[in-house]
C-alpha cells in the first residue's frame, strides 16, 4: 500500500508545498489513489491506475481516466502523466479562491517541477480563466507559459473580468 500512495504523495506534497498561497494543512494531509485498476511493475518503476482515477490530499483533488508513473518509488524522479476527457486538477487556496486546471494530458515531472497541459487546456482561478493549446508551468520559479494551436491558427485567450460595483 505505502508505494501505491507514495507517487501520488509526492505530487501533491510538491504541488501544494510550492504555492505558498495553497492551503498549508494540504501537505500535511493523507494521501488517497483509487482507481478501477492498478498495476505496479517494480523490475520497470512503473504504475498504471487505470478507469475512473481519483487522487485527494487534503483540498487538492485530481481526476483523470488513466495515470501512469515512471520512475516508481524513486523520490524526486517520478514523472506522472494523466489522461482523460479532461484530466481535471484543483485546489483550494488560502483565501478560498480555488484554483483548478483541464486538459487532455497533464505530465508533472518532479525532478524539474514542470507541469504541462496539452490539449484544450483551461485555466481558472478566482474569476480569471486562461485558454489554449499548451501551458508549461514552472512550480519552482511560478511561471506559466502558454501557447495557442498555431496549426489551427488559435491563440491563448485569457478572460480577465471586471472588478464588481458591490456597495
Amino acid at each position: 500500500m505505502k508505494l501505491l500512495s507514495l507517487s501520488a504523495i509526492l505530487l501533491i506534497g510538491v504541488l501544494s508545498h510550492s504555492n505558498a498561497y495553497a492551503l498549508n494543512d494540504d501537505i500535511k494531509k493523507e494521501a488517497q489513489i483509487s482507481a478501477n485498476n492498478q498495476q505496479i511493475d517494480m523490475g520497470k518503476s512503473i504504475a498504471i491506475y487505470k478507469g475512473n482515477v481519483r487522487i485527494t490530499q487534503g483540498s487538492i483533488e485530481i481526476i483523470a481516466d488513466y495515470l501512469k508513473v515512471f520512475n516508481h518509488g524513486r523520490r524526486g524522479e517520478e514523472v506522472m502523466v494523466f489522461s482523460g476527457e479532461p484530466a481535471k486538477f484543483s485546489q483550494t487556496m488560502d483565501d478560498g479562491t480555488r484554483i483548478s486546471a483541464q486538459a487532455k494530458d497533464i505530465r508533472f515531472e518532479r525532478a524539474t517541477n514542470l507541469m504541462i497541459l496539452t490539449q484544450e487546456v483551461i485555466v481558472s482561478w478566482g474569476e480569471t480563466t486562461a485558454t489554449g493549446d499548451a501551458f508549461n508551468y514552472d512550480i519552482k520559479k511560478r511561471i506559466l507559459n502558454a501557447s495557442g494551436d498555431l496549426k489551427n491558427d488559435e491563440q491563448v485567450t485569457t478572460i480577465l473580468k471586471p472588478k464588481s460595483d458591490e456597495k
